[in-house]
């Protein structure tokens, strides 16, 4: 009788060492797939992010065309805003007095003043336009004052 319990014994230690091994086996399987799950869970979720952030972007340019077309345009960039000295809007366009019309180098005076008048005109409208792009008659006066401005250089 003690050689069967010890044959049984035996045979008991043989199952539970094979039950050992296939559990270590089996969990050195199970960490690799889990190591590997992980590793696409982590590659996913860099793609997502950047998703995320490529959808920001572009929710943000639809936001700002949005504004645009509201009239309510965003600059991108910042615009310094240079304080105007009233006295530069001040636009001082003398008439010719008929007399003075004969006379070449008061005419030519004339019309430096006028072309002077015109390039500060010129210049405090392109910097409203700046603040306010979307503004139609502010670029109709941009247009019509470099327009003045080339008439006046070709006088």
């Amino acid at each position: 009788r003690v050689t069967k319990l010890t044959a049984e014994n035996n045979h008991l230690k043989q199952t539970y060492k094979q039950l050992f091994d296939s559990i270590k086996s089996s969990r050195v399987q199970s960490k690799e797939q889990c190591d590997d799950l992980i590793n696409k869970v982590n590659l996913k979720s860099v793609e997502v992010a950047d998703l995320n952030a490529s959808l920001q972007v572009k929710v943000l340019v639809i936001t700002a065309l949005k504004e645009q077309l509201k009239g309510k345009a965003v600059l991108p960039k910042a615009v310094s805003l240079n304080p105007i000295d009233p006295a530069i809007l001040q636009v001082d366009v003398v008439p010719l007095i008929p007399k003075l019309r004969k006379n070449r180098t008061a005419h030519i005076d004339y019309l430096k003043h006028n072309l002077e008048e015109a390039a500060t005109l010129r210049e405090l409208v392109e910097s409203e336009r700046l603040l306010s792009p979307l503004n139609t008659p502010l670029a109709y006066a941009c247009k019509y004052t470099r327009r003045i401005q080339e008439l006046l250089m070709i006088l």
